[in-house]
């Protein structure tokens, strides 16, 4: 295995350096997360910091010039920036978590992307919704993917698609890389929750992808991609989905914090009929302090979750099943524990948090958009955790 520079090395100040920049980028973006909802995109200002500080590159490889930070940190940048704007915290988890998607393809593939553009980012259409045929040096790809978060300010695609007669790869599924020059953007995100992401749907017509921009789709599960195996750091050789989708539920830690924040702000002065606080009452106090401990552990089981997932992938080279069972349950769990402290205080807010003024009822709307994410879904991981556990295999191609 070819070494890289090790995270010791040149993650600790990087990483500080990056969390330095995020406390004030959340801020900005704190200020413009109205506009963002109503503009259904993140703040091109906001964007753009981002990108200056090097956020971006949080997970990227240290031979492309990223900083390979530690799991805990990223987690800890994305709940920093959820606190003050959902949407924009989704959208860097993507966009920065993609960067070990792409290290997992073949060295052309990241040359590619990377020699031309340091800062390159890919935006997600994971689901295979597209037809892939194969043609000389690789494949014609021609479909529509739908929610590509931050689909404007990306660069890249890493989109999924079925292999037309595909043989090998049951059933024939692949992930490709395509630059949006040859992507048509299609404005049609009119949602609820998560407005400011911008995950509108993509397409391609006929697009040639050669063979070196593509990945067997069990293989980027799995671990054991070919770029991959250039790279000491374990979340470029873990199973994908026992880490990548706590950064997903770190959007919802966030924006859970950030609601206790803005919602003991609110109690504490909000007068009510016998000239008391709302503050003062023994039963919101103990809603306030039920709902942070909520919010609290999740972000402990996220952490403990992905550090002994890599500490398992260091030292094995890879994840038992029951560990890819267990961190799916407990990525859904924690997501679940941030809804329910959210809806806690939301409830007990009254009237005035209905307003679309009212920042409490923009971080209820984003909270349960990021519950209702496919990977986050409860009823899924945990009926897969209980079969495994039950010696059974497991119905989820997730895992």
């Amino acid at each position: 295995m070819k070494k890289t520079a090790s995270i010791t090395s040149i993650s600790q100040p990087r990483a500080r350096d990056l969390k330095i920049a995020m406390q004030s980028i959340a801020k900005s973006a704190g200020e413009r997360a109205a506009q963002t909802d109503r503009d259904r995109v993140v703040s091109a200002e906001v964007v753009s910091a981002m990108r200056d500080a090097g956020l971006f590159r949080a997970l990227q490889p240290a031979r492309w010039g990223g900083a390979e930070i530690d799991n805990a940190e990223w987690l800890d940048l994305i709940v920093e920036l959820a606190r003050e704007c959902g949407s924009s915290a989704w959208v860097y988890s993507v966009l920065s978590a993609h960067a070990t998607a792409i290290a997992c393809f073949p060295v052309e593939a990241q040359t590619e992307i990377w020699t031309e553009y340091p800062w390159a980012v890919a935006s997600s259409a994971v689901a295979p919704t597209a037809i892939a045929r194969r043609v000389d040096g690789g494949f014609a790809v021609s479909g529509k993917w739908s929610f590509s978060s931050g689909c404007d300010y990306a660069q890249w695609a890493l989109a999924g698609a079925r292999v037309e007669n595909g043989e090998g790869e049951a059933p024939g599924m692949i992930f490709t890389l395509i630059p949006f020059k040859d992507i048509r953007i299609e404005d049609d995100w009119h949602v609820v929750g998560l407005r400011g992401t911008g995950s509108k749907s993509i397409h391609v017509a006929d697009v040639f992808v050669p063979e070196y921009r593509t990945l067997p789709f069990r293989q980027l599960m799995d671990g054991n991609a070919i770029g991959a195996l250039d790279y000491e750091t374990p979340y470029y050789r873990s199973p994908r989905h026992a880490w990548a989708p706590s950064g997903l539920a770190a959007v919802g830690v966030g924006i859970a914090l950030g609601f206790v924040g803005k919602f003991t702000a609110y109690a504490r002065d909000r007068k009510i009929l016998n000239g008391a606080t709302m503050g003062d009452l023994d039963t919101i106090q103990l809603k306030i302090s039920e709902s942070a401990a909520e919010a609290e552990a999740a972000l402990r089981i996220l952490k403990a979750n992905t550090a002994e997932a890599m500490a398992e992938v260091a030292a094995t080279g890879t994840l038992t099943i029951g560990t890819r069972a267990r961190c799916r349950r407990d990525q859904a769990f924690a997501t679940r524990l941030c809804m329910v402290a959210v809806d806690r205080l939301y409830t007990a807010a009254g009237a005035y948090a209905i307003y679309e003024g009212n920042s409490m009822q923009q971080a209820f709307r984003d909270m349960h958009a990021v519950a209702g994410q496919v990977v986050l879904n409860f009823d899924a991981a945990g009926k897969s955790f209980s079969r495994v556990m039950m010696g059974r295999v497991p119905d989820d191609m997730l895992l």
